[in-house]
């Protein structure tokens, strides 16, 4: 039997030690799959677990931000993060608020979206102003209004050339029409353009056991655990500042709703959002 130096014994045991770690990492990757439960990720995870250098989040109305707000305060130290606007908000009238809807409401609206975004610590928004409800209300022409915001929203992807988009899923969270639509023109442009392969799209989505938390009347829509791809924790100092952040919406909720809203997030002490990052590697096929 040979006898090994000092050195060599220390390059053996931090090989073994490499081993077993590798070994470990696949028997829980597998052991996760098995159980149907995705494996829990950050944005956009890298060698060095490198936060996102521009983050988009992109969506429909004034205060929809509110579902994503604490991972907008969590990369708000490290990341340029920039909230997106689709639609002005004019027809979100409440009967507490009694304002009318319209050029007063816009107002009040883009003044309380000013609020959140300085309580997370995010760049103030940018607004595309398309008309809320793009048309599907009745009020206005759908086509005209979509073909108005896809110019608007990739000229706004052109101009903070973001690294990571964050969007409505396919169930658009209440399952609004504006929430499905801005998802879906987001991607689109996406593909349209040939960014796909440079900036990371994840689309927001619900599991089943976080919508109960909430009222049933809301309708949130859900994804299965296994079909979100990536997890990510958020700090409890996050959540306070979404918390602050919600409380600037005043036009769209009472006290006591914002109140009982908060609660049910704080009884969830879980602290994690999930996304389904969107990919277009796959293996090419002439057949389906």
């Amino acid at each position: 039997m040979s006898i090994l130096s000092t050195a060599q014994m220390q390059k053996w045991a931090s090989l073994r030690k490499g081993q077993s770690a590798l070994v470990s990492a696949l028997l829980l990757f597998f052991g996760a799959c098995q159980q149907g439960n995705a494996p829990v990720n950050e944005l956009k995870p890298t060698i060095k677990n490198a936060p996102p250098k521009t983050i988009m989040a992109i969506f429909a109305h004034p205060d929809d931000e509110t579902i994503v707000s604490p991972l907008l305060a969590k990369y708000a130290d490290s990341s340029n993060v920039h909230l997106v606007l689709a639609t002005d908000g004019r027809y979100g009238v409440t009967d507490h608020a009694g304002i009318p809807a319209g050029d007063s409401l816009i107002a009040v609206r883009k003044a309380e979206t000013e609020c959140a975004c300085a309580a997370l610590g995010i760049r103030p928004p940018h607004f595309l102003g398309a008309k809320d409800g793009l048309g599907l209300n009745g009020h206005h022409n759908f086509y005209e209004e979509v073909a108005q915001l896809k110019t608007a929203i990739k000229e706004k992807i052109a101009l903070l050339r973001p690294t990571t988009i964050i969007t409505f899923g396919p169930d658009g969270d209440t399952g609004h029409p504006d929430h499905r639509m801005v998802g879906l023109l987001t991607k689109e442009i996406l593909l349209r353009e040939g960014w796909a392969t440079e900036i990371d799209l994840y689309h927001f989505g619900w599991l089943k056991e976080q919508t109960k938390k909430f009222p049933e009347d809301w309708g949130l829509g859900y994804t299965r655990a296994e079909y979100m791809n990536t997890a990510v924790r958020f700090r409890a100092e996050d959540e306070e500042k979404a918390f602050t952040s919600l409380r600037c919406h005043k036009s769209q909720y009472t006290k006591e709703e914002m109140d009982e809203w908060i609660a049910a997030e704080r009884k969830d002490t879980t602290n994690i959002l999930y996304f389904r990052k969107f990919s277009i590697y796959a293996k090419k096929a002439e057949h389906f």
